[in-house]
């Protein structure tokens, strides 16, 4: 009797954690900035050492690195990838996105997202617009727009809200002869208007850091991202990070302050 009974309870419990890894997984979508030397003065910065080991490390893994468009259809859908999936962003167009991630990203043919400011292009240390031309040529790369000045929308006027949002997505299309059809909010900063904007203008999705957990993990134009920064120079930390579960510890310890 007592076997029979330690068998229902280890089947239940099982069952129990089974539903809870299930209902608790969610697609890491790592945002990067800059991939060069300094980490330790910035949590912007990751060296070009660390940034090849992690992504070694997914692909040792056998991690799949979904595109934005592989994402978002799940998202839409209400799908859940397997496991060990992961998207790869980065922000404001840095020129070692070119120079030291993207040599990376080829060796490994991995894709990722990489967004732009059209005022910042050609400035020091950002890309020049051929560089991003020729990343946006090739299918790994998916350019998408950061804002036309980098301002955070939240505190703009929704004149200048709907500005950051259209031009920006003009100025890309014009130069990369594309259709741009992703937003990465500027400091991650939104708001309803903000979101409401965004899809008028016409993107599909848009890329957000770690908004309220309050809003849904499938809101396509909030979506929830995990900075690495230094302390992913550390391999447990980055495989935490992209194992899947670390948001939604993150959101539940948001909750409790």
């Amino acid at each position: 009797m007592k076997k029979k009974i330690l068998v229902i309870v280890s089947v239940a419990v099982s069952i129990f954690i089974a539903i809870f890894l299930y209902n608790a997984y969610s697609v890491p979508v790592l945002m990067y900035h800059s991939i060069a030397r300094g980490a330790e003065n910035s949590r912007l910065i990751v060296s070009p050492e660390s940034f090849e080991r992690q992504m070694r490390f997914l692909k040792k893994g056998n991690y799949h690195i979904l595109s934005m468009d592989e994402y978002v259809a799940l998202l839409k859908e209400n799908k859940k990838p397997d496991k060990r999936s992961v998207v790869i962003t980065f922000d404001d167009g840095f020129v070692d996105n070119y120079t030291d991630a993207y040599p990376v990203l080829k060796k490994y043919k991995m894709p990722a997202t990489i967004s732009v400011v059209p005022e910042w292009v050609g400035k020091q240390d950002m890309m020049r617009w051929e560089q991003i031309k020729e990343l946006n040529d090739d299918e790994l790369i998916e350019i998408v727009s950061h804002g036309l000045s980098h301002c955070p929308l939240d505190t703009l006027s929704k004149e200048f809200v709907i500005k950051e949002l259209s031009e920006s997505k003009r100025i890309l299309e014009k130069k990369l002869d594309t259709v741009i059809d992703y937003f990465c909010y500027p400091c991650g900063n939104f708001n309803p208007f903000v979101k409401e904007m965004a899809k008028l203008s016409g993107y599909k999705a848009a890329l957000a850091t770690h908004p309220d957990a309050k809003i849904s993990l499938n809101d396509t134009y909030a979506i929830r991202r995990i900075r690495i920064s230094q302390s992913s120079d550390n391999m447990l930390v980055f495989w935490v990070q992209v194992s899947g579960y670390y948001t939604f510890f993150k959101d539940r310890r948001i909750k409790r302050k």
